[in-house]
């Protein structure tokens, strides 16, 4: 997990509803929460509540990110919430601040934490790989496909660290650059795709992953081929249910349910050619938000608790091999999509640059509240909204932010980076 932590125990949450780590430093002392002994809980036997741990801890950091990267974005904005929601919407986080850097899903997520999440997501599937590295088939059923999940979960871990953040550090080791950390996703997802063999939908899940990451990391040719292979109508979805804090869907809490944040002006009534568009689901609710100055707009996209998340899509991944591929095939996959959802299919353009900004459009419409819209707006040095230096309604102004920093508390407390000043 984050490279400063020492884990206490492994949890298995999945079945038995524990902690999925247990961590503790210098600045942060949590204490053990069970009597259960780590060498007790990581045996053979246990394989398969190990890995569900691991995919519980992404799905927990998934939903924090998600809320988080969508204030710094535009699609959110704080609306009378909770105060730890301004600086993310102001795009003003610190490294010294804390807010984003230490929260943790050990009790609640009102800190809307999502270093230390994701950190210990990876740290949790990396830590379920080497254990299932050493053990045998004969010990674990299944082990191949428990490797492969594990494999799979570190990339995407991998995949928030880098879109996230301006720089990350992995088990004590040095900063790294998001294009390195893509990298490593990118492994991530290559071994899990050869450890998979016999299960289609985990092969689609890692290589819609290494799609993106080589997406990211500008590999064209390689992401398309990836996309390529992936049927439109695939979804591989974080699931989150009602029982416990920790495993409900943290947008409908903070947005559908207290009012705290709403839509922003940018995707609010969003059309096609005079259509509606039925993929944000957003409205007016008719009444004022938590700020009662403001109005309620409202997304329907996750109305329960335990409403999923989408992780991994066919759509995703013809949206990735239209900017791989370009021109006329590119307008093809847009009005494809266009009619799949009920919307004209009346794009036309020979224009590059008209073509690559529909496709940016499509994203964000396609995403909206998925945890992607942040990253797009640094890859494509897309226009903040509002820009910076506009008042903010809460006090203050809106800064310029397009990824998180490195926290201090990574930085004073690993080695191998130098101190922050």
């Amino acid at each position: 997990m984050m490279s400063q932590f020492r884990f206490e125990r492994l949890a298995l949450i999945g079945l038995i509803g524990l902690s999925a780590g247990t961590v503790g430093c210098s600045l942060l002392d949590v204490q053990t929460q069970t009597q259960i002994t780590e060498d007790a809980l990581q045996n053979p036997a246990n394989a398969q509540l190990i890995v569900n741990g691991a995919v519980s801890d992404f799905e927990c950091a998934l939903g924090a990110y998600v809320v988080g990267m969508g204030l710094l974005s535009d699609e959110f904005e704080s609306a009378g919430g909770a105060a730890l929601f301004f600086d993310w919407d102001r795009r003003t986080q610190e490294a010294s601040s804390g807010t984003y850097a230490v929260g943790d899903c050990l009790a609640n997520q009102v800190s809307l934490g999502t270093y230390r999440p994701i950190s210990t997501a990876r740290y949790t599937a990396d830590n379920a790989l080497a254990l299932l590295n050493g053990w045998t088939d004969q010990e674990v059923p299944d082990r191949q496909g428990l490797i492969a999940t594990s494999l799979a979960y570190g990339g995407y871990s991998r995949i928030l660290l880098g879109e996230g953040f301006c720089s990350a550090a992995i088990d004590l080791g040095p900063e790294l650059t998001p294009a390195q950390v893509f990298a490593q996703a990118e492994a991530k997802f290559t071994e899990a795709i050869a450890a998979a063999a016999g299960n289609p939908d985990l092969i689609r899940m890692a290589t819609v992953g290494r799609a993106r990451a080589r997406l990211n990391m500008g590999k064209l040719a390689e992401a398309g081929q990836d996309a390529s292979t992936i049927p439109v109508g695939f979804v591989w979805n974080a699931n989150y249910n009602a029982a416990a804090f920790r495993s409900q869907n943290q947008l409908t809490n903070m947005h559908f349910r207290t009012n705290g944040i709403i839509v922003s002006a940018p995707f609010r009534n969003l059309t096609f050619d005079g259509v509606p568009d039925p993929r944000l689901k957003v409205a007016d609710a008719g009444r004022a938000s938590a700020d009662p100055t403001r109005r309620l707009w409202l997304t329907s996209k996750y109305p329960l608790q335990d409403s999923p998340i989408a992780l991994a899509t066919g759509v995703e991944a013809q949206l990735i091999l239209a900017e791989a591929v370009g021109g006329q095939q590119a307008v093809g996959i847009i009005n494809a999509l266009h009619t799949r959802v009920g919307l004209p299919a009346t794009f036309a353009s020979t224009d590059p640059t008209a073509i690559k900004n529909q496709i940016i459009d499509e994203r964000r419409r396609e995403f909206f509240a998925d945890g992607h819209r942040s990253y797009d707006i640094l890859r494509y040095n897309l226009p903040l909204n509002p820009p910076a230096g506009t008042v903010h309604p809460q006090g203050g102004t809106y800064g310029a932010q397009r990824c998180l920093p490195l926290p201090d508390i990574e930085r004073n407390n690993n080695p191998n980076l130098s101190v922050s000043r």
